[in-house]
């Protein structure tokens, strides 16, 4: 991994959930780790912690993984539903948030994104400008079709988006948290959209992607691995290049095999 150099520590705020996405969260704390000394403190906000207990993180990490007991790492849990009053205690002193919530697999549920978002925002003190790096999907807003590069993808993600009952609500959900990042102020919010391609659960970690440049023009891998999306996410709120846009974010194009 890219170790990033600071002239100050980090503290950094990973709220996740459940499913594809939200698994994303977990890497992060992880990925937030092999950052050594440039982090200071990682306050984990989740209404499910028992997932952190599981050796199995849906991924191709090649070791199993453990519970983070490291003395940076602060594990909260939160109460039945993602609350401001909850939140604000623990985002506080945060110089960055990475937001891993809500999914896009069929049928699943657990669509939070919205609600646990905007309960960040509305915790985040007012008085200073706010780092907040979002998981998202491919398809979105001005990504739609998505993955117009690879046809099985686009097609199956297309019918998944539309069709009810399939992934609709969660295409919903996650549309609905992109607009509520896009209504804040720029003097406020300081957010950045990761849309990554397909994240199977058999992809080892290359600890490299690569980001869209131009929708239509250029392709990327459809496939790539959580842990490198989660450390895509811990690099850009560590040492931002990106600002208030989305990005969509795959593995090498060489890999793409048209079918």
């Amino acid at each position: 991994p890219t170790i990033i150099q600071f002239s100050r520590m980090s503290r950094l705020v990973i709220l996740f959930g459940n499913g594809g996405l939200s698994d994303v969260g977990r890497h992060a704390i992880l990925a937030s780790l092999e950052q050594g000394a440039a982090v200071e403190k990682i306050t984990v906000l989740t209404r499910y912690e028992e997932l952190l207990h599981e050796t199995n993180w849906k991924c191709g990490c090649p070791e199993p993984h453990t519970y983070p007991d490291d003395p940076k790492v602060e594990v909260v849990k939160i109460r039945d539903s993602w609350k401001a009053e909850d939140l604000k205690p623990h985002v506080q002193e945060a110089t960055g948030v990475i937001s891993c919530l809500g999914n896009r697999q069929p049928g699943f549920g657990c669509w939070e994104s919205f609600e646990g978002n905007d309960a960040l925002l509305k915790a985040l003190p007012p008085s200073k400008k706010h780092r907040a790096v979002v998981i998202s999907s491919v398809g979105l807003e001005e990504d739609w079709p998505p993955m117009e590069f690879l046809w099985i993808a686009k097609t199956i993600l297309s019918i998944l988006f539309i069709v009810p009952g399939l992934s609709r609500g969660g295409y919903k959900d996650l549309t609905r948290m992109e607009r509520l990042y896009r209504a804040t102020s720029e003097k406020d919010v300081d957010f950045h959209f990761v849309r990554p391609v397909g994240i199977g659960e058999e992809v080892a970690p290359e600890g490299k992607w690569w980001i869209q440049k131009e929708k239509y023009k250029d392709k990327l891998g459809g496939n790539m691995a959580k842990m490198d999306v989660a450390r895509y996410m811990v690099q850009e709120c560590l040492k931002p290049t990106r600002h208030r846009d989305a990005v969509v974010i795959g593995s090498d194009p060489a890999t793409l095999e048209e079918k």
